[in-house]
């Protein structure tokens, strides 16, 4: 039965199969994570160039594949390890930082700086005169003027951006979006908060921090594995409890969604790859999905993912994907 799941993934990839046994592919592959995971660990190898053409060679990718998950029980993000490999490895030679600065003179001559975060597959990071570090998203602008240091600190953030703030207890550190202030003395926390966005998402890894919300009257004081969720549509906020350090793996290149919706993650796609991404079905927008994927994956990689667990059609045009209703 094994080695007919095998076959029958290889055939998948080959696009060889029958109408009939493609059902039973979706079927078998969305019984458990860890049919998925044999699948993507497959593809992998498929992709790869590895020969999985005869009956003798699909037994031995099998032993293999058998081998590598005894082994890799043990490692962080382990359903998406083997493609993320193969990905990151074809973009090492691209994968240098794009992240620049600009200088800026006021009338009085005072300086400071703008950042705009790169697509390298890691976050771009800043420090700060203070000693705070800040890891930028894709397509982040970040700047901080004159007065920084003096009385408070304040920055200002279009974008996504993680903050390991440097503890000045006399010197509030304070990040300005469009709607909110976000206060803290020392602490690690991620605010996604793109100017186009529906959303904007803080989450608090460490410590604590004070929020100040636009049309409310009253801040929120958030703790460790809070996230606030800002409705710019509804202006509606929402507190949860979440497992932050899920949502500060950008950092190194893993982007998790926790039963998220098609459009919030789309959203969130487009700003990672700069792609644009059109769907022809609002009840498929509203469809809820949980995964992780590595920066280093492509756009198709990850339609097939989406895919797996929400049935879709797509096409992709350059940079923008079409995606219907299957």
């Amino acid at each position: 039965m094994e080695n007919e799941h095998t076959e029958l993934i290889i055939g998948y990839l080959q696009n060889n199969l029958t109408q009939e046994e493609t059902d039973c592919f979706y079927n078998w592959v969305n019984e458990s994570a860890s049919n998925k995971e044999l699948f993507f660990e497959i593809k992998a190898m498929y992709d790869a160039g590895l020969p999985l053409s005869t009956p003798w060679e699909t037994s031995e990718s099998w032993e293999r594949l058998l081998n590598k998950k005894k082994n890799s029980q043990s490692r962080r993000f382990n359903l998406w390890y083997q493609i993320s490999t193969y990905a990151a490895v074809a973009l090492l030679a691209v994968a240098i930082s794009s992240m620049y600065f600009l200088f800026f003179h006021e009338e009085d001559n005072s300086l400071y700086s703008k950042y705009i975060g790169g697509d390298g597959l890691e976050a771009d990071v800043v420090e700060l005169p203070d000693g705070t570090h800040i890891s930028l998203g894709s397509k982040t602008t970040f700047h901080y003027d004159k007065d920084y240091g003096k009385d408070k600190r304040i920055v200002y953030l279009e974008g996504e951006a993680y903050f390991d703030v440097a503890k000045q207890k006399d010197k509030p550190f304070i990040v300005k979006t469009k709607e909110q202030d976000i206060e803290a003395l020392g602490t690690k926390f991620n605010v996604m908060a793109y100017p186009l966005d529906s959303l904007v998402i803080t989450t608090l890894l460490e410590g604590s921090v004070q929020l100040k919300t636009m049309n409310f009257p009253e801040r929120t004081i958030m703790r460790p594995n809070q996230q606030l969720i800002y409705n710019r549509n509804t202006k509606q906020a929402s507190l949860f409890h979440v497992d932050a350090r899920q949502f500060t793996s950008w950092t190194t290149g893993y982007y998790y969604f926790h039963e998220q919706s098609l459009k919030a993650i789309l959203d969130r796609l487009s700003h990672v790859y700069g792609m644009q991404f059109t769907v022809n079905s609002e009840i498929l927008n509203q469809r809820t999905f949980t995964g992780t994927f590595y920066r280093g994956q492509s756009i198709k990689d990850i339609m097939e993912i989406v895919n797996l667990s929400i049935p879709i059609k797509y096409k992709i045009d350059d940079r923008h994907v079409t995606i219907s209703e299957k």
